[in-house]
């Protein structure tokens, strides 16, 4: 396919630093995953790369992830980290509902089947992985949006979009940040709105009813509240860091300097809430960040020009939504294609300043 596929764009320190030393995987001491749902089909191919090719290289690298991304970090941290990636896509794109407005509980137990492939029996490995250390973040609620309930839970998130459009910084008085790992790790969150984040060890107690939260999407699914040691209500992590604004510490600066983000879109928004605003990420979250992108080419060759998403469950018979999920993951391996090319070859043309829409 000689039309390129992917966009790779860098921040100010990180194309400095690939100026200075080449494009090194070695030299990534984080990644980030973001949240979206299906969105992730189109990096499946990239995950399977990156964990085939370039796992001894980035051995260790610390992940922080909501939701699916949080999930896809999950697989990494396993043995067979390419083979797990695989699953979780093709149990993803298998789900079925019985109808275009399934109840919550149908939809629970998707999500849990979807977990389920990847957390049952592996939960020693994802532990204690030497590769990946993998990271996650659930939105603890507080006042209204701790109640269990869909009305409590529609009136918080109705509260919850317009306090944000006061000012991310005001989210503070609805949510904070948890953050599951490791129980030795060193990784800390600077968040430029100093929203609070709290820092819980995963443990074998712990680790599935935490990920599970992370993707608990409200109102989709019920609010999660008996997580060994994090007491009280948890969403979905993507509900504060949807893509992310925030700065990583914990690894050694001068070694391993750079933030790997493959990710669905060039266009990050901090939160959930900020999906419909005209709002980008601050700028120096991003000044060591690598984002990995598909760009407009490759969208032109999906279904209806755009990548899959959660309401494909009610504009596409299963079928069709499952044709067009697959041809999407499918096409997800040549932007590996390109990205190992330019790893090879240090092209370092093909990596552009960073811009934030």
């Amino acid at each position: 396919m000689s039309t390129s596929l992917l966009r790779i764009q860098a921040g100010p320190g990180a194309l400095k630093h690939m100026q200075n030393h080449g494009l090194n995987m070695a030299d990534f001491g984080y990644m980030l995953a973001a949240s979206g749902g299906p969105k992730w089909l189109v990096l499946s191919g990239l995950d399977k790369y990156l964990c085939q090719q370039h796992r001894q290289a980035m051995l260790g690298i610390h992940g922080l992830g909501t939701s699916a991304g949080a999930f896809r970090l999950a697989c990494y941290a396993r043995d067979d980290a390419s083979q797990a990636i695989d699953e979780f896509a093709q149990q993803y794109i298998a789900t079925t509902y019985s109808g275009p407005h399934p109840r919550q509980a149908e939809r629970d137990d998707s999500v849990k089947q979807i977990l389920n492939t990847i957390v049952m029996g592996k939960e020693k490995e994802i532990l204690t992985s030497q590769y990946m250390r993998p990271h996650w973040i659930t939105a603890q609620c507080h006042g209204l949006g701790s109640v269990a309930g869909s009305l409590p839970q529609l009136v918080n998130l109705i509260a919850s979009m317009a306090i944000n459009r006061l000012g991310r910084k005001h989210l503070r008085h609805l949510y904070s940040r948890a953050c599951f790992g490791p129980s030795n790790s060193q990784l800390s969150i600077t968040d430029p709105f100093d929203l609070p984040t709290h820092y819980h060890p995963l443990t074998a107690n712990n680790l599935y009813d935490s990920l599970l939260a992370s993707g608990t999407i409200p109102l989709f699914s019920p609010i999660r509240q008996h997580i060994q040691g994090a007491p009280g209500s948890h969403l979905d992590g993507g509900l504060l860091d949807y893509h992310f604004d925030l700065q990583l510490q914990g690894v050694d600066s001068s070694e391993r300097p750079l933030v790997l983000y493959p990710h669905f879109t060039h266009k990050p928004r901090a939160g959930w809430f900020d999906k419909k605003l005209q709002r980008p990420p601050t700028t120096s979250s991003y000044d060591k960040v690598v984002l990995i992108t598909p760009n407009d080419a490759f969208l032109s060759r999906l279904a209806q020009g755009r990548i899959p998403e959660r309401h494909d469950f009610r504009v596409y018979d299963n079928h069709t939504r499952q044709k067009a999920w697959q041809h999407a993951a499918d096409l997800s391996q040549f932007l590996a294609h390109e990205l190992h090319e330019v790893i090879e070859t240090q092209d370092l043309s093909q990596i552009k300043p960073l811009a934030l829409p």
